[in-house]
């Protein structure tokens, strides 16, 4: 969320990190950079901002060239910048209030203005999608020729509201939409346009039933061009909950089945005696490998990242996931580790990467061994490292 990018060689576990706000063109008045993703080619380097005065909205859009490993530099240079909204942009959240003294509603979850969040690729397309957390704009460019699709921006009124992404399975035809938003039940399932990248919605997947449900949700992962997982991160009611006069589950993951358009949930939350189930809000889900990696924030409790984990389940049956283990804080993981956010796979699945902007880690696991084999910290140059993304990936 600083002025520079992170690089990582995900096979010689070299970094370099480059400063951006000495490069000619880059835009003074950015204030707050949110992710950052490299096109399948790795020519280019694509940035979002939120809208936080006197920034824009916006995509950076930066050509990639030679990254000198060994001198600690990269080939950048500023191609063009893509504005989404103006600077200031107030962002839209449904009203939300406490209504359980054990579960509050954190001010993270409602920023003030317009943000631009994760960012995904059609397949075997020019497309790179992102949304805006705070309304319900899904946002599409042709990173080839720099301009937004004709289509942009699609909205589906509240079904893709606070949406955290779109995400599309390997066959390019379908994508997923989530709600990272309290009392957010709902999987939207789309339709996408691969000549135009337009999307459209055709069906929306409940986590449960409108009587008790499961909410909040980060993000999805394609297990095949049917099926999918997400997990949830809400762990009790809140003034949404009682208008709807409904009961909450508890942080778990999800099956989703794209075809029937059902959700079926394969982990529930942990019982205090079992190391089984979600322990902490479930904030991302991976699989590699036969492997299920979740990783769990502590983010929505009173007490705001004290700890974070990732629990790794056999997903051999992916109806019926096996736990494995849980990495902990100073056993497996970093003594000082915190919320586990977000997650990365490579390619080849050899390893799963997992950040903490809190604590400032980037951790890599081998998914053979499920062992973390590196660590990136403050002291290598981290500060807020946020939204992870490996290049060949589609998020």
């Amino acid at each position: 969320m600083k002025q520079e990018v992170i690089f990582i060689h995900v096979e010689t576990d070299e970094i370099v990190i480059a400063p951006l706000a000495e490069l000619p063109g880059w835009p003074e008045e950015m204030q707050m950079l949110q992710h950052s993703w490299i096109t399948p080619e790795e020519d280019q380097l694509l940035i979002s901002t939120d809208a936080v005065a006197p920034g824009a909205a916006s995509i950076i859009m930066l050509e990639l060239g030679n990254i000198d490993w060994k001198g600690g530099k990269a080939d950048l240079k500023v191609r063009k910048i893509v504005k989404l909204d103006e600077p200031g942009t107030p962002s839209k959240f449904p009203e939300v209030n406490q209504v359980d003294p054990a579960f509050p509603i954190p001010d993270w979850t409602r920023s003030p203005y317009t943000q631009s969040h994760r960012p995904t690729f059609l397949p075997r397309s020019p497309f790179t999608y992102i949304t805006h957390l705070g309304d319900n704009r899904i946002r599409g460019l042709n990173y080839k020729t720099g301009q937004l699709i004709e289509a942009d921006p699609m909205s589906f009124g509240d079904l893709s509201g606070q949406m955290h992404g779109i995400n599309f399975n390997p066959a390019g035809k379908l994508g997923l939409g989530v709600g990272y938003f309290f009392d957010d039940n709902q999987i939207d399932i789309y339709k996408v346009d691969s000549k135009t990248g337009k999307v459209r919605l055709k069906a929306v997947a409940i986590l449960g039933t409108p009587e008790e449900y499961a909410a909040f949700t980060h993000f999805t992962h394609w297990i095949d061009d049917r099926y999918a997982v997400t997990a949830t991160m809400q762990l009790g009611p809140t003034s949404i909950t009682e208008e709807d006069d409904a009961k909450i589950i508890g942080p778990s993951v999800w099956l989703i089945d794209a075809k029937t358009a059902t959700a079926t949930k394969i982990i529930g939350t942990a019982p205090p005696s079992s190391e089984a189930g979600v322990y902490r809000s479930a904030s991302d889900v991976a699989v590699a490998k036969g492997k299920l990696y979740v990783a769990e924030e502590d983010s929505l409790r009173e007490e705001f990242a004290t700890e974070g984990f990732v629990a790794v389940y056999d997903f051999t049956d992916m109806h019926d996931p096996k736990f494995i283990k849980r990495l902990k804080p100073g056993v497996e993981l970093p003594s000082d580790f915190r919320l586990g956010h977000a997650m990365a796979v490579t390619v080849d699945e050899d390893a799963v990467y997992v950040s903490s902007y809190i604590s400032n880690h980037i951790v890599k696991i081998n998914t053979t061994t499920d062992e973390v084999v590196k660590v990136y910290t403050a002291e290598d140059g981290l500060d807020i490292p946020h939204g992870e993304f490996i290049s060949g990936r589609l998020r």
